[in-house]
């Protein structure tokens, strides 16, 4: 649905949107500090990888690399949720915790 512009309308507002949006935010917050604790641990899962492959443990670094890929996965879908709750919460994209 769009304005006679043929720009997108906003998101409808309910009785609860700030309720609502209050909860989005406690929980976009949440992922931004997951978000930090896994991109962290997807860089010490790709740097012992490299010292496993320095030291010819390929076995070891196969899975240190896999275990880096399952965390990027994760780290994805976190970034997903928060696209799809600025989406519907705009008011989200100005909030450091968020986006910081």
């Amino acid at each position: 649905m769009g304005t006679a512009s043929g720009t997108p309308s906003p998101a409808p507002r309910d009785d609860n949107y700030a309720v609502n949006l209050e909860q989005a935010r406690v929980f976009a917050r949440g992922l931004a500090e997951h978000i930090e604790t896994c991109s962290a641990s997807i860089e010490i899962a790709q740097s012992k990888a490299f010292r496993a492959r320095a030291d010819r443990a390929e076995s070891r670094a196969r899975a240190f690399e896999s275990e880096a890929s399952t965390l990027r996965t994760e780290l994805y879908e976190m970034y997903r949720h928060i696209d799809a709750m600025t989406a519907r919460f705009p008011e989200l994209r100005t909030d450091p915790a968020v986006r910081g």
